[in-house]
């Protein structure tokens, strides 16, 4: 993914940038940009500029249209961008070493042809003034399309971003990110929005679990511990997550869990640690659950039942 802001990928390395071809009544519309660019030379506001090229290029393309074909769709026809979605729901989570494949799906609808339209996702206080991420898609990158019609009046669109941790991330960039999308089409007015969508950009988390000793005497003490970890994306390695709240969870052999007491996760040495005691007095099941912040999404542990004799 070259139109990236970090300037830690791969020094020197040659890369290819493009933005996505838009076809209308024959016309290839599409803009190539030099494959002497470096990626520690190619930033966020580079690839927003290729992005915002792109649409000027596909409302070039809509103008020049023949007149008859612009004229079939009403001056009150707008067109409509919805169903935005990421990867599904509204986060994605990424860990220190696997690259992550990140989808937006939109839909398309008003118009009659389509001009172009692609996604883009950022971070930052305001695109223009206050960017610190951008990225374009794959199919951006590709010089490919990713809309299909799916009727007279619809179109059914993907795009995807290949997310390297170790290449593309730092700490900073968990939270909140946003989907700068637009779409040109044969009706009288046209999308373009730096914030289809606000989702988040998690750093993966993990939380282990055990109970001990097992088996263990009727009356004894039960030390169940777990830690609760997340990907630093820095170091590119796990690390205790300080100072945030798990939940004891409890059940019999055939119930349900519930939760029994809520604790602080430890600092220092004990990063993330969280350690409780329970009385032995019948066979029971205990596991840790972690809600989850902006930052780092939900986990529950793997629950560990304790035979008691």
């Amino acid at each position: 993914m070259s139109q990236h802001s970090r300037k830690k990928l791969t020094s020197g390395k040659k890369v290819t940038l493009a933005v996505g071809a838009l076809a209308a009544s024959g016309l290839a519309v599409g803009l190539l940009v030099t494959p002497s660019a470096t990626a520690g030379e190619t930033d966020a506001a580079e690839a927003l500029k290729q992005s915002k090229d792109a649409t000027a290029d596909a409302a070039a393309a809509k103008a020049a249209a023949p007149r008859a074909k612009t004229l079939a769709a009403s001056a009150a026809d707008t067109t409509v961008v919805s169903g935005v979605t990421v990867n599904g729901g509204n986060s994605a989570r990424v860990g220190t070493t696997n690259t992550q494949t990140i989808t937006v799906k939109w839909t398309i609808s008003g118009g009659t042809k389509l001009y172009g339209s692609n996604a883009s996702i950022w971070r930052g206080t305001d695109r223009d003034s206050g960017l610190k991420q951008f990225l374009n898609s794959e199919q951006f990158n590709a010089d490919t399309e990713p809309c299909v019609q799916s009727d007279d009046a619809t179109y059914n669109c993907t795009a995807t971003f290949k997310i390297d941790p170790q290449s593309y991330l730092t700490n900073e960039d968990a939270g909140a990110w946003k989907i700068s999308l637009w779409a040109i089409t044969d009706a009288a007015t046209d999308v373009n929005t730096d914030n289809a969508k606000t989702w988040y950009l998690k750093r993966w988390s993990r939380l282990s679990n055990n109970a001990a000793p097992e088996p263990v005497a009727k009356g004894k003490t039960i030390t169940i511990t777990g830690k609760l970890e997340r990907a630093n994306w820095d170091t590119h390695k796990y690390a205790g997550y300080t100072q945030q709240t798990v939940r004891l969870q409890e059940r019999s052999l055939t119930g349900s869990y519930a939760t029994t007491s809520s604790h602080i996760t430890g600092t220092g040495s004990l990063a993330g640690v969280e350690k409780q005691t329970r009385t032995a007095t019948t066979d029971r099941c205990y596991r840790y659950k972690f809600e989850g912040t902006s930052t780092t999404p939900p986990v529950t542990a793997t629950g560990d039942c304790v035979d008691v004799r």
